[in-house]
């Protein structure tokens, strides 16, 4: 984001003499003190585990311009900040005042082109996809990072500039009603759904009704709408939201012929006649691929800026993410859910090797009663994995483990909830020219074995 001025945030909550905060520069916005630089805005929010109020002192000293803080916070943040030139804004609730700010600062973007993306899996990559490809026509503003939720999104808005011409925001739920406070704040034109499957059910309780909340991104304003062609539930969604919706797929995309699979390398194509070469191993990247097609045709982007977006896109660290050495490493590690387990299980086994395969696989978290069941799923994909050697890690791996046992030989079977067990027989067991795989939910934390496989000679 450009610098913005203090009275200009003010304004967006209709803050009483917003005017007072006009000297007042916020170059960007943060939640977490250790980001804190010079002009930050620090905005206390309460969360599950901590309360930013008690950051407030350390935000100052790291040289925050402004702090968004809660009333009933008052005394102690006058306290924090006494003697420093920081604005204090108070407000009721800085989470609420901060997703003001954001909705605000959209709306006054009026020539912004907004498109919204949600799903189970894939939506991050989904994103890159179509900002490679619309970047090429406009700048494009995105969520920097995994800044889906309904606090990234909102810091992710002030990604919008004056010159910004498309905004691609992918808005993840983890919880009933979340949708509903980033559509009001964001309000895309064209949104898109990945799919819908297990992430998240623990919290979210069925996947029908992740399919609901989920489906809220189609809003009654919402000019086009997307589905993946296969999804069971688009029916259901579009009837829900009472909404047209477009199925992309491999049978809608029209323009896409010759596909053919070029292993760890990715996907070779032709797009209306034009050669593209996707770096994004996997069916479900290349999924990924047609929806960002989808929605480039729709905004009529050009042929020649589809093909050329699409093969310069760069796959995101930790998600189907490959890395050549001594070791090829499929880094996969940034969340795991049934779906996107299962296509890279697939991808993995078609893939030649000098060495052996090795499958390292973290448990899938936040899907409450399917756990069991997602996790024999897998142990039924691994059971015909060839000679890969096959790790589990963490509790839910167990009766994958139990299952296994039976079908695979012992010697090429690992289980442990212990990661410095973990890491210790990976990293003991890999040979140079093996491919390793690390899979698994956010909360297993798999990318920790990165360093040590890239010290493999």
């Amino acid at each position: 984001m450009k610098t913005l001025n203090g009275a200009y945030l003010a304004s967006l909550i209709a803050y009483p003499d917003a005017s007072r905060f006009s000297g007042i520069l916020v170059h960007d916005i943060v939640i977490n003190s250790r980001l804190v630089g010079k002009q930050s805005m620090f905005v206390a929010l309460k969360g599950e585990h901590t309360d930013g109020h008690r950051f407030i002192a350390d935000a100052v000293r790291r040289g925050a311009s402004l702090i968004l803080s809660s009333l009933d916070q008052k005394e102690q943040t006058l306290q924090a900040a006494s003697g420093s030139t920081c604005g204090l804004l108070f407000v009721d609730e800085p989470l609420r005042a901060l997703q003001e700010m954001a909705r605000g600062h959209i709306e006054r973007h009026s020539s912004l082109t907004r498109v919204g993306i949600t799903g189970s899996c894939g939506k991050t990559t989904t994103k890159e996809m179509i900002s490679s490809i619309l970047s090429l026509s406009g700048k494009t503003a995105k969520n920097p990072g995994n800044f889906n939720s309904e606090i990234g999104l909102a810091l992710s808005a002030f990604e919008i500039e004056e010159d910004t011409r498309y905004s691609v925001f992918e808005m993840g739920i983890d919880h009933v009603g979340e949708m509903d406070t980033m559509v009001n704040m964001y309000h895309p034109q064209v949104s898109l759904i990945t799919n819908i499957g297990l992430s998240h059910v623990g919290k979210l309780g069925a996947v029908a009704m992740t399919a609901k909340e989920k489906g809220k991104i189609f809003h009654e304003q919402v000019e086009q709408a997307f589905m993946n062609e296969s999804s069971r539930w688009l029916s259901f969604v579009a009837d829900r939201q009472q909404v047209s919706v477009t199925p992309y797929g491999f049978s809608s995309a029209l323009g896409v012929k010759d596909v053919t699979s070029l292993g760890l390398e990715g996907w070779r194509f032709s797009y209306r006649g034009r050669d593209v070469h996707l770096r994004a191993i996997g069916r479900h990247n290349l999924n990924d691929a047609l929806a960002a097609v989808s929605i480039a045709e729709t905004l009529e982007m050009d042929e020649k800026a589809i093909a050329d977006g699409l093969s310069r896109f760069i796959p995101v660290d930790g998600r189907s993410k490959v890395s050549y050495g001594n070791v090829t490493l499929i880094e996969d590690w940034y969340n795991a859910s049934l779906d996107s387990t299962k296509s890279i299980l697939e991808c993995v086994s078609r893939v030649p090797v000098l060495g052996r395969k090795r499958l390292v696989l973290g448990s899938m978290k936040e899907m409450g009663i399917y756990a069991p069941r997602a996790h024999e799923y897998v142990s039924r994909k691994l059971k015909d994995a060839g000679d890969a050697s096959i790790y589990l890690y963490g509790e839910e791996m167990k009766g994958a483990y139990d299952y296994l046992r039976k079908y695979r030989d012992s010697s090429h079977l690992f289980l442990t909830e212990d990661y410095e067990r973990l890491q210790a027989r990976v990293i003991e067991d890999t040979k140079k020219g093996d491919l390793v795989l690390l899979k698994g939910s956010r909360a297993m934390q798999m990318e920790r074995m990165v360093p040590a496989l890239h010290t493999i000679r």
